[in-house]
């Protein structure tokens, strides 16, 4: 729903705002916040207009909604194109160097490591 409310939380907005303003100014307090809202829509389409237009043809299929933490971090996690698997990070590691670097070191390093 609006803003992520449920039904509830419209209900007792609702009524707080009969309690409030009364039955008289009711009705012109809706056209203002209506009117309100549909102004900041026209503002947040006009900027993602820009934002697409700045961007240019590449990123066309932009939404600003992709640009939420919370969806990148979704689309990083699960649906990366060019997900990492566990034998392509055990295969970038050198054992053999690794150990070959341990009996190197020196004494004082050899401790810190145990």
């Amino acid at each position: 729903m609006l803003f992520d409310m449920g039904p509830l939380e419209v209900i007792a907005i609702a009524v707080i705002a009969i309690i409030v303003l009364g039955p008289e100014k009711l009705p012109g307090a809706i056209r203002q916040v209506s009117s309100v809202i549909h102004k900041l829509r026209s503002l947040s389409q006009a900027a993602e207009t820009e934002i697409r237009k700045e961007l240019g043809p590449e990123y066309a299929d932009l939404s600003l909604t992709d640009l939420h933490p919370r969806n990148l971090a979704s689309k990083a996690i699960f649906h990366a194109e060019q997900s990492i698997q566990l034998d392509d990070v055990t295969k970038s590691i050198d054992l053999n160097k690794i150990i070959a670097d341990e009996k190197t070191a020196p004494p004082a390093f050899s401790k810190l490591t145990k």
